[in-house]
């Protein structure tokens, strides 16, 4: 039982890895020399500079931040500064210290604590100019250290770490402390001088309040000196003003109430007055007047005496007449009487209207000195709280002066150093090892870029895609390179036995010599190509033809006959290279005559025509060169050769000189049924060969495809498609 073969296509197919990648991979192998020099020079040049860098050291130190610094006076005594406490808790602090210690005057102090300015090796100063270097600026020295300077914040924490890179480790480590010390100095001078200033200030508006105390006090003795308020207070002044209001307007409303009666009584009195009977009068005063009454009485009896005497005597009698005398006196005495009341009341009334006028004067008099105490009282009360605020507040200054004052004589400083910084015991640039490695991968990095363009600069073709996408052209297949010593072909028995056909002698007949080679494989591989292109009507004559010399146009015009010999056919190979011919010297014979001979009659076709050893591969060689190839090629006797050999033979090669040298392919293609185009991988111009086969297609030759020659499938991409670098043969074996 046999095991059935695998091809390299389905191996790649089958594959974890990519055929493009593959194909890339290999084409980059191809330039792996140039991808190693790049390399290489790159990594020395990286490694030269490394060493030649000097050896930089870094030392660091930590400062702490404490939003909590001690207080010796207690927690209710604060400093000028801590009134900001919530900004300890803001990230904007940090930030603003951690700038702080990169400034230019943090930078300064060390710089003019240390003398950096005169240091000619902190300064880098080359060896040479020192003889005559005397300093530089404080602020050029100062951005020289900070240009060595980093401030690296502790992640979630109050921790900073300030790190220094120096030449020389001590002057690292010296510059790393001295950094934190003047920065903690700096931070300890500000916190202090800004309670110097805020002393200061303190003192001057404690002064100014201390006059402005004394001058309220002295304004609300004044004023309340000068409103006679030292001995009686406004509240008492101002209970007795409402008592005395409240008594006059009492005593206004009782003596109009009273003025209004005394008027109502008089106008009442004044009818009574007038009445003519005075039994008339009918006035409550009147009427309960004593007097009044007792007139009444005696003028009521005088008038009844009167009216008895009347009826008596006449009205001149004596007593008559003296009756009437006494009724007429006592109401004269009646009237007068009524006249005197009349006066009396009106006397009162106008008495009462000189009281009410007084008490109205007064109450007016009493509120218009109630308003001028209101008035007087808010201006006391201005001048007593003017005092006030200005006591309070100088006490407050007071107060906070003194605690000011102690604050003063207290150092603490929040800001303090955890760690200081260590002397270095490596270099930590350059990174010698790492460089180097950096290098490596750089010089690969550019070895590859390099020949990514030299593949992108390379105008041949390569691949199976330059003859589909450049050429628009059939790629009937491709020919891996013929090594002599080095591609012997191999073939693996199922049992593990291994053939070694030997090394190639003769590129030309390698498919036949070496059978189970790739070679032979890719030529009939191009073979089936071109029985399976016109099956119905089949290609009898078929020219191989190629551009220009030196591309293998006869090894594959070879191979193909050998191929089609050994699926049975009968061939001739023609050599119609009438100026340079070789298929003789690749078949191994020295014939007297050729076509050549044919053409012009000196031998007959039989004669001419050559059996190989190898089965039904016919040759009919050049012959002796003639001085006009192109006219014999295009003569009729050419064309009845080919008619007659078409005849004898199931498939027909013509091995053509090169188009862009002679014109003697362009003669023969259109008397052929199709024409194979050679180009050799990595030497062929696309444009060259665009060229030539614009020309076939002018000349109306069918063109059956192209044919890739000497593609190295170590280095070529698209080779290992087809045929893999190292192309095993199983052929079937029957068992023992």
């Amino acid at each position: 039982m046999s095991e059935s073969p695998t091809t390299p296509a389905e191996t790649e197919t089958t594959g974890t890895g990519s055929p493009l990648l593959v194909d890339q991979i290999r084409i980059l192998w191809k330039f792996r020399h140039v991808i190693a020099a790049v390399a290489i020079v790159t990594t020395a040049i990286v490694a030269l500079w490394t060493l030649r860098q000097p050896k930089i050291y870094s030392a660091h130190v930590s400062i702490e931040f404490d939003p909590n610094p001690p207080r010796p006076l207690g927690r209710e005594v604060e400093g000028v500064q801590e009134g900001a406490q919530s900004y300890w808790l803001t990230r904007e602090y940090y930030v603003t210290q951690y700038r702080i210690l990169e400034s230019q005057r943090v930078s300064e102090g060390v710089v003019r604590q240390l003398g950096l300015q005169h240091d000619a090796d902190f300064l880098g100063v080359p060896a040479a100019q020192r003889s005559g270097f005397r300093s530089v600026s404080l602020s050029r020295a100062a951005s020289a250290l900070r240009s060595r300077l980093t401030v690296e914040p502790v992640r979630d924490s109050r921790l900073v770490i300030v790190r220094v890179e120096d030449v020389s480790p001590r002057r690292a480590q010296l510059l790393a402390n001295t950094i934190a010390t003047v920065y903690i100095r700096q931070n300890l001078e500000q916190r202090m001088s800004v309670t110097v200033n805020a002393l200061e200030w303190l003192g001057q508006q404690l002064d100014s309040l201390r006059g402005q105390v004394e001058t309220s006090e002295r304004a609300l003795y004044d004023y309340r000196r000068s409103n006679n308020l030292l001995s009686v207070s406004y509240e008492d002044r101002r209970n007795h003003l409402v008592n005395r209001i409240e008594r006059l307007s009492t005593a206004l409303t009782e003596t109009q109430t009273r003025r209004i009666s005394v008027a109502a009584r008089l106008s009442e009195l004044r009818r009574a007055a007038r009445a003519e009977d005075p039994l008339a009068i009918q006035a409550p005063e009147l009427l309960a007047s004593s007097l009044l009454q007792h007139l009444r009485e005696r003028y009521e009896e005088a008038r009844r005496e009167r009216d008895s005497l009347g009826s008596r005597y006449g009205a001149n009698a004596p007593q008559m007449l003296a009756v009437v005398e006494r009724v007429r006196e006592i109401a004269d005495a009646i009237r007068h009487e009524i006249r005197n009341t009349v006066a009396a009341a009106d006397a009162e009334l106008r008495s009462t209207h000189s009281t009410e006028g007084g008490l109205r004067a007064a109450l007016i008099d009493a509120q218009r000195e109630a308003l001028d105490l209101n008035l007087r009282e808010i201006e006391y009360g201005r001048l007593s709280r003017e005092r006030e605020n200005n006591v309070k507040l100088y006490g407050i200054v007071l107060e906070r002066t003194r605690e000011t004052g102690l604050t003063r004589l207290l150092r603490v400083n929040n800001v303090r150093i955890l760690d200081e910084a260590m002397l270095p015991g490596a270099p930590i640039k350059p990174r010698t090892a790492m460089n180097i490695v950096l290098g490596l991968l750089f010089g690969v990095f550019l070895g590859v870029g390099s020949a990514v363009l030299l593949i992108q600069a390379d105008r041949t073709i390569r691949t199976q895609l330059d003859i589909e996408d450049k050429l628009h052209q059939t790629f009937l297949g491709m020919i891996p390179t013929v090594e002599p010593r080095g591609i012997a072909a191999r073939y693996r028995y199922r049992y593990g036995a291994v053939k070694d056909e030997g090394p190639i002698r003769n590129r030309d007949m390698v498919v036949h010599s070496h059978p189970t080679s790739a070679v032979a494989e890719a030529c009939r591989v191009i073979r089936t190509n071109l029985l399976f292109m016109s099956p119905d009507i089949p290609l009898q004559t078929l020219m191989v033809a190629s551009g220009h010399p030196q591309e293998g146009k006869t090894m594959v015009a070879m191979s193909l006959a050998l191929t089609m010999a050994q699926s049975g056919k009968k061939v001739l190979l023609i050599d119609s290279d009438l100026r340079r011919p070789r298929v003789h010297k690749a078949i191994g014979i020295r014939p007297a005559v050729g076509i050549t001979s044919v053409l012009v009659n000196e031998a007959t076709l039989d004669e001419a025509i050559v059996e190989t050893e190898v089965p039904n591969l016919y040759v009919l060689p050049c012959g002796p060169i003639p001085p006009n190839p192109s006219e014999l090629l295009h003569s009729q006797r050419f064309h009845e050769i080919l008619r007659t050999v078409k005849e004898r033979f199931d498939r027909v090669v013509l091995d053509t000189p090169p188009i862009g040298v002679v014109t003697d392919a362009l003669v023969i293609g259109p008397q052929v049924d199709g024409a194979v185009f050679v180009v050799r991988a990595r030497k062929t111009q696309r444009a060259r060969a665009a060229a030539m086969l614009t020309q076939l297609r002018s000349l109306s030759v069918r063109l059956a495809g192209v044919v890739l020659n000497d593609v190295d499938l170590r280095g070529d991409g698209g080779s290992q498609y087809y045929y893999g670098s190292a192309y095993e043969y199983r052929a079937r074996e029957e068992a023992a």
